[in-house]
């Protein structure tokens, strides 16, 4: 893989991981949470995270949270 297309694939895994951030904030469930990335998951496309969606939306659920309980 060229650098170029490295450093897309980074950067749109970064875009993807802010709009989780801010989409985490506004769910009351995991299950609405995992449904508002759904439309973004092709920002994960070429990244290891593309086959794990819901279990790194579910890491960052448990993070987010927990900071609460």
């Amino acid at each position: 893989m060229s650098a170029k297309m490295y450093a897309l694939i980074e950067d749109n895994v970064e875009q993807f991981y802010s709009i989780a951030d801010k989409k985490i904030g506004e769910s009351m469930h995991f299950a609405e949470f995992v449904d508002s990335m759904k439309d973004h998951k092709d920002l994960l496309q070429g990244s290891d995270d593309e086959d794990h969606l819901e279990d790194c939306l579910h890491d960052m659920w448990n993070e987010k949270w927990s900071k609460y309980l």
